[in-house]
């Protein structure tokens, strides 16, 4: 029997287990904040301010750790989704720590830098967690059970189906139609892939070329309705290709703005701690 842990989701891993521990450390934090009473204002420089300042770097050294961790497979998809599960709550709780430590004192310094790259790298992850929510159901409805791969098989075996019920068509239609064998592409530029479109698609083209201007020759040429029915097919798998690797790219891009803005708040973080122990 399969392990239903495998199954579920993992913003409620194990009954919500690392949400309820996220939530047990900020309710703490803000006992502890509204019962504190420093002299002057609240800060990062008393005595609640750096525990939860040394609170909020331990979660993101832990953070950052998992971007490591998580690539080490032999853990098992129950022990990585359960990182996962807590890199998620943790990473939120963070924002309420690392606002109490503070003092709710900002100003143009390496300190502010430091929380607002904080407040940038949890929104980034946010994206993610909705990326990873919502994409891959939309990415397994899109295939209905091919691959990538297996697309591009059949728009190949189409194409050549194409070839072999158009020679003895006009001119006009074997050329848009050797095009849009030799020229049609999926993917390209971060841009295109993002689209999920080519509005000058060769395939594109040559069918509607064939739709308004060959379409009643269909009538008496069983040839010409032939391509049309195998372009109508190809044009489909083409859309359904270019979603996949807009889906496939979209997983991805959210990325290359967390991990640089998680490398960042590292360094800053490094330099706000070197700031207060020597320099303060």
């Amino acid at each position: 029997m399969s392990d239903p842990a495998v199954h579920e989701s993992f913003l409620v891993h194990r009954g919500l287990k690392y949400f309820k521990l996220a939530l047990l450390i900020v309710v703490a934090a803000v006992v502890a904040y509204i019962w504190h009473r420093p002299l002057g204002a609240p800060n990062g420089g008393t005595w609640l301010g750096y525990t939860l300042g040394g609170l909020s770097a331990a979660i993101v050294l832990w953070l950052t750790w998992f971007g490591v961790r998580k690539r080490q497979y032999a853990l098992g998809a129950t022990r990585l989704k359960a990182w996962l599960s807590a890199h998620v709550y943790l990473g939120l709780a963070l924002v309420v720590l690392t606002t109490l430590h503070t003092g709710f004192q900002v100003g143009w310094n390496i300190h502010t830098a430091a929380y607002a790259l904080v407040l940038l790298t949890v929104a980034s992850g946010i994206f993610g967690i909705y990326v990873y929510a919502r994409y891959p159901r939309l990415m397994t409805a899109n295939r209905a059970g091919l691959t990538l791969n297996g697309m591009m098989t059949q728009i190949a075996e189409l194409d050549q189906e194409i070839r072999e019920s158009s020679k003895h068509l006009p001119q006009e239609v074997s050329e848009a139609l050797l095009r849009a064998a030799q020229e049609t592409c999926i993917g390209g530029g971060i841009f295109r892939k993002l689209s999920g479109r080519d509005p000058a698609c060769p395939t594109g083209k040559a069918q509607r070329l064939m739709e308004t201007k060959y379409a009643e020759t269909g009538i008496d040429d069983p040839n010409i309705g032939k391509v049309i029915a195998l372009l109508v097919r190809k044009s489909n798998l083409l859309r359904r290709a270019r979603r996949d690797v807009q889906i496939q790219a979209i997983l991805r891009i959210w990325l290359f703005f967390h991990v640089p803005l998680a490398v960042g708040l590292l360094g800053t973080l490094c330099a706000h701690v070197l700031a207060v122990f020597f320099y303060w």
